[in-house]
């Protein structure tokens, strides 16, 4: 037996008389890559997201020891209270592996 012959485009829409064609789609076009990046750093720069600061390790022990690099560029093994007391100014920096360590800084 034959197929049926279909009278219309079945994927193509309907239309009747005294019906409204519908306007086409209307296309909105955001911001491209640069924009974004721009309003991000504009955004971070008036938060102050790009104002350095000094990361000191989390809630340590007072005998937890950590790396110093002393001020003849030597490293020592020095605890958390030593660290806080004596060896500022200084500053706190990750190692490449992730290991927190101060670096000692000659007083003003």
């Amino acid at each position: 037996p034959a197929q049926p012959a279909y009278a219309y485009q079945p994927q193509a829409p309907l239309y009747y008389a005294g019906h409204p064609i519908p306007e086409p789609a209307k296309i909105w076009y955001g911001s491209t890559k640069a924009e974004v990046d721009a309003q991000n750093g504009a955004l971070a720069q008036g938060v102050g997201a790009y104002k350095p600061m000094n990361l000191v390790p989390a809630n340590p022990g007072a005998s937890q020891q950590f790396w110093c690099k002393e001020l003849n560029d030597c490293y020592t093994l020095r605890t958390m209270t030593d660290i806080e007391t004596s060896c500022q100014p200084g500053s706190w920096h990750t190692s490449s592996v992730g290991y927190p360590y101060f670096i000692r800084s000659k007083p003003a």
